[in-house]
């Protein structure tokens, strides 16, 4: 017997999540916040593996919620990150399920994110595919 597995990052399961989050007319965005001492590149990547883990298993249990960008702040120790979600809770559920509690939640922000996006330095990647 085979059993088939999807990954969070593929294409099925992040057609699913956003779509989840499309539906949610009552969607509002939360800009969290982590103080972090050393912050590198690695540290960030390892982070946002685990918030968009987290976000794609509350969607899939039914609780709509998506890391939308992450903007890392080196010089300042800091990272932010904006999410599109019901309530403060379910973000403040989310990063706690992924094992990095926010230091700061800052509720119901201004969110503009340019589809096509331009960055100084490194390039500017993804972490979902439209079907």
């Amino acid at each position: 017997m085979s059993s088939s597995r999807e990954t969070p990052d593929s294409v099925a399961v992040g057609y699913r999540y956003r779509r989840s989050m499309d539906f949610a007319s009552d969607v509002a965005y939360y800009l969290a916040e982590w103080y972090l001492p050393e912050l590198t590149d690695q540290s960030v990547d390892d982070m946002v593996a685990k918030l968009d883990a987290a976000a794609t298993t509350a969607s899939d249990e039914g609780t709509p919620v998506r890391l939308l960008v992450t903007l890392a702040v080196p010089t300042d120790e800091v990272l932010y990150g904006v999410f599109g979600a019901r309530s403060q809770d379910i973000v403040t559920a989310t990063c706690q399920r992924a094992g990095v509690p926010h230091q700061r939640l800052s509720g119901h922000v201004g969110a503009r994110i340019r589809g096509r996006s331009a960055m100084v330095g490194e390039a500017c990647t993804r972490t979902w595919a439209t079907p």
